[in-house]
């Protein structure tokens, strides 16, 4: 049993999401915007990360990559981009993910978010993927980029290039509030106490899929202050039919973490 640490807390959050996604295999055919503000934002850093490319600014994501060559890059210390991870836990179950990098002792993550940094920094410490991707590198230290979307406008009077570059004026004022870094240490006692509750969720979720027990929470169907992506073929969902705005894609396409989707 393969499982990802975002399959595993789709599963808790609801279970009939999980079975539309990881089950059926079934995923929205456009990602919302804010996935891909983030996955773009993503890939300019891993060119970085590999060959010192920046972009050249000609839109908010490159603003975003250009400010994390500026304000983070000089303090990264040496890792490795894109690791592929599979954890055997015992008894067949395989924690599986890809980390943004991999330090000598400690992993590398990048995020963008919308909220406050100093928000997201408090939730980091009982945040489970970090715990997750902690549990499989035996490591108990993490790097934490966070680079926060402008929060611009584009006005009808300028291009997007010279939004662009009003974007990456924008992370000069209130620097810290706005793109840092963290060092983030988990007690070995936490990340511990993760891999008990972890192996009782492979077992919760083998029963579901073993019963076809897969109830909806409705309490996750307005999570994140908007519908669920699921909404609209969660009640009456029929394996048998295409639908629009959906489609099939196996979660994990190959071993060596390219074109990953969990």
């Amino acid at each position: 049993m393969r499982l990802s640490i975002s399959a595993i807390k789709l599963f808790k959050a609801c279970r009939r999401a999980y079975q539309l996604r990881y089950v059926y295999n079934i995923v929205p055919a456009e990602r919302s915007e804010a996935l891909g503000v983030g996955s773009t934002y993503h890939a300019y850093v891993e060119e970085i990360t590999k060959d010192g490319t920046v972009p050249e600014i000609v839109d908010k994501e490159t603003a975003m990559a250009n400010a994390y060559y500026k304000y983070i890059y000089p303090q990264m210390p040496k890792f490795e981009p894109e690791v592929w991870f599979e954890q055997n836990l015992g008894y067949n179950k395989v924690l599986v993910g890809r980390l943004d990098g991999k330090a000598d002792g400690a992993i590398i993550e990048h995020k963008t978010t919308s909220a406050s940094l100093d928000e997201y920094e408090f939730d980091l410490q009982y945040n489970e993927q970090l715990l997750a991707y902690m549990l499989a590198s035996e490591v108990n230290t993490a790097y934490y980029t966070l680079c926060k979307k402008p929060t611009l406008r584009q006005k009808q009077s300028e291009t997007t290039e010279e939004f662009g570059q009003r974007c990456f004026e924008w992370y000069a004022e209130d620097t810290q509030q706005k793109i840092r870094m963290l060092k983030i240490c988990i007690p070995q006692e936490e990340i511990d106490e993760f891999s008990r509750r972890l192996k009782k969720d492979f077992y919760n979720i083998h029963n579901a899929t073993k019963k076809d027990d897969f109830y909806r929470n409705t309490c996750h169907c307005n999570a994140w202050g908007g519908k669920c992506e699921y909404a609209p073929i969660c009640h009456n969902y029929d394996p048998q039919q295409q639908y629009i705005g959906f489609e099939r894609r196996e979660p994990y396409e190959d071993s060596k973490g390219s074109g990953q989707h969990f």
